[in-house]
């Protein structure tokens, strides 16, 4: 394809010398509406296309995502994410809208449902494996559980450079497409782990918070595109535009519907700073002791007591003194109705937040839990990692 210029062009728009490619959406402007077509399907539509190299790169690392999440080796998570293969679902989804064609679209989506699926699956029959570490270490990594600004900044600075590199570059951009990879569909690991392991809430919302980053990669991916001179194109285009947005608002309305059991996620499998000086909770007996009364020093009898009178001294009787407590952590923890990370929740209370121990223990799912008194008498369970000891109870 010949975009036109002021000097000869060569063929195809990624031959041009960098110094027009620096000029791309003059280029696209004054290009005509059979050159742009010409430079979508010939150029841009094939970096989109899925070859077999693809679903093997996908094979090689979904089964190194297993195995990083068995091990808790970061550097296994490394050697995933080089070998995760290039976005092109997403950026499939991108074209869509600008050639555009509902075929594209549908098998687009497809391939990113797929894709997902995969990094999914691998998470969950990694969790099924008996070589898996003790459960006590709880979720590993973390850190794909995070949802910060930085962590969406990275998104929208990912997507946007892995579209603009898409358009002006002759290969594909493997380093942006696998800062978006990392970000979109490894927490999918973690969410089959954390759903095979007993926190359905973690896996719910990190299902959620993927969601929320595919749809808003798309958009971002999509509004680069038209800042580059390709917007939507035709009645199709626009409606699939629309359609990236409705499905980025949605999304990111079941993230911010789900996004609490992320955050409780991470202070339950976080071990928080000690303040002060805490003790081990739990009940502490103390035997109470009842004095005795004072007797009188009885003189000797002279003669021999036929029915001596036998006193029972009262019994020393121990009495179990309650035990209050502070939650310690940063983020709050949940109160459950049973012992267990699956239990039905009852409340959540804040860092520092008083409460009474009553001295029954239970460890379940690798944790081990304090059943608690609220200040509103209501009766629950707490994991005691989040417990320091205060003052007896009055």
């Amino acid at each position: 394809m010949n975009f036109p210029t002021s000097q000869t062009s060569p063929d195809g728009f990624n031959s041009l010398p960098p110094n027009q490619k620096r000029r791309i959406r003059l280029i696209i402007h004054s290009a005509s509406a059979a050159e742009i077509d010409s430079f979508l399907h010939d150029d841009l539509q094939p970096k989109t296309a899925l070859n077999p190299l693809y679903f093997v790169m996908l094979a090689l690392s979904a089964l190194l995502l297993a195995a990083a999440l068995l091990a808790d080796s970061p550097l296994l998570l490394l050697a995933a994410l080089l070998c995760a293969p290039f976005n092109a679902p997403l950026m499939g989804l991108t074209l869509s809208a600008v050639i555009p064609s509902w075929g594209l679209m549908l098998r687009s989506f497809a391939a990113l449902l797929f894709t997902a699926a995969v990094y999914f699956g691998a998470g969950w029959l990694a969790a099924l494996l008996p070589a898996r570490l003790s459960s006590g270490r709880g979720l590993p990594f973390l850190h794909l559980l995070q949802h910060g600004w930085l962590e969406w900044a990275g998104l929208v600075v990912g997507s946007a450079l892995l579209a603009a590199m898409l358009i002006r570059q002759r290969e594909t951009p493997r380093l942006a497409s696998a800062l978006v990879t990392a970000l979109i569909f490894f927490p999918l690991g973690l969410a089959g782990w954390a759903l095979q392991a007993g926190f359905p809430y973690a896996s719910a919302g990190l299902l959620a918070l993927c969601a929320a980053y595919a749809a808003a990669a798309l958009l971002c991916a999509l509004i680069t595109f038209w800042a580059a001179g390709l917007p939507p194109r035709r009645g199709a285009g626009w409606v699939l535009f629309v359609l990236a947005i409705g499905l980025t608002v949605l999304a990111l309305l079941g993230f911010v519907s789900t996004k609490h059991h992320l955050t409780q996620t991470i202070a339950l499998n976080t071990t928080p700073p000690p303040i002060g000086t805490p003790t081990q909770p739990g009940v502490v007996l103390q035997p109470t002791q009842t004095p005795l009364p004072p007797t009188a020093t009885l003189p000797a009898p002279t003669t021999a007591v036929q029915n001596p009178i036998v006193t029972a001294l009262p019994s020393i009787t121990p009495t179990p003194t309650l035990v209050s407590a502070l939650i310690r952590s940063d983020s709050g923890v949940i109160v459950r109705s049973e012992p267990g990370s699956t239990a039905s929740v009852i409340t959540y209370l804040n860092d520092l937040t008083e409460l009474v121990l009553l001295g029954e223990r239970q460890e379940k799912d690798g944790l081990v839990w304090e059943k608690v008194r609220l200040a509103d008498g209501k009766i629950g369970w707490v994991s005691a990692r989040f417990l320091i000891t205060a003052t007896p109870a009055k």
